[in-house]
């Protein structure tokens, strides 16, 4: 059944340090949402009830309305794979279940990661999206299963969503020559060379996608600076041609009133 945000809205407004328990209102539309949840997950198949039962578990243990953690977190390196529980409270076709991931950099409680999904269904990406992946070929210790390395979904995430480190470094990788020439061919330049590792190739896909853009419209700001600099340098030195031509002529029709005066 739909709950009533409207009088949820009001209710932030005028009950908002009041607990959700001692509100009949907020209680109320509480009950009912959680019911529809209930009902969902109910007539789902367990392949998709059981890891939504065990993400809300979690949830309630480490999510926002539980006790902050005070455990050391693990330092974790470029490259390293972990393997990620992205929740399920993602939205159409976010990321959502446990998935492999590649730790992109290492902040004390989060790192920020690229998602991997296996490569088992062909030609299923948009070209946009076909762009921005990398594809590894399964070499059986690394990359179990052909792989996609998903740059369109890089996220933050609390090291608590790991729920293992999978020992193992993408820099120890060697992307295929295939996929090297794709790649190759999508930015129109032979910036990835045969024999790159992993690591090195997703840092150069990074500064295509993140920062070449940037920097071609910085070149195209400063490409038409100059040009306005051209312009206005020719429209000086025209300036300065035409007063020394009405100065000659000046000083020509003075000599001449003086010779005529004398």
């Amino acid at each position: 059944m739909p709950i009533d945000k409207q009088l949820l809205r009001q209710l932030l407004a005028t009950e908002k340090f009041k607990k959700c328990a001692d509100s009949p209102d907020s209680a109320a539309e509480l009950g009912s949402t959680l019911s529809d949840t209930e009902s969902l997950v109910r007539s789902c198949q367990n392949v998709q009830a059981i890891p939504f039962i065990l993400w809300n578990d979690f949830y309630n243990s480490a999510g926002i309305l539980a006790p902050k953690s005070k455990k050391k977190s693990y330092r974790y390196k470029w490259g390293d794979k972990v393997f990620v529980d992205f929740g399920c409270g993602n939205i159409q076709t976010e990321l959502s279940f446990p998935h492999p991931a590649i730790v992109l950099y290492n902040f004390a409680n989060t790192v920020i990661v690229a998602p991997t999904t296996s490569d088992d269904s062909p030609n299923s990406f948009s070209a946009d999206i076909e762009e921005v992946i990398i594809k590894a070929k399964r070499d059986g210790t690394v990359f179990p299963k052909d792989t996609i390395i998903n740059l369109h979904q890089i996220k933050s995430v609390h090291k608590d969503r790991i729920i293992s480190n999978l020992r193992c470094n993408v820099k120890s990788y060697i992307v295929d020559r295939q996929e090297i020439a794709r790649q190759n061919a999508i930015h129109g330049a032979d910036t990835f060379t045969d024999g790159m590792d992993l690591l090195d190739c997703i840092r150069t896909k990074l500064a295509y996608i993140l920062a070449v853009p940037q920097i071609q419209s910085k070149n195209t700001e400063i490409l038409n600076g100059r040009q306005q600099i051209s312009q206005l340098q020719t429209a000086l030195e025209a300036a300065q041609q035409k007063i020394a031509e009405l100065t000659a002529q000046l000083e020509k029709t003075s000599s001449e009133k003086q010779c005529q005066n004398d």
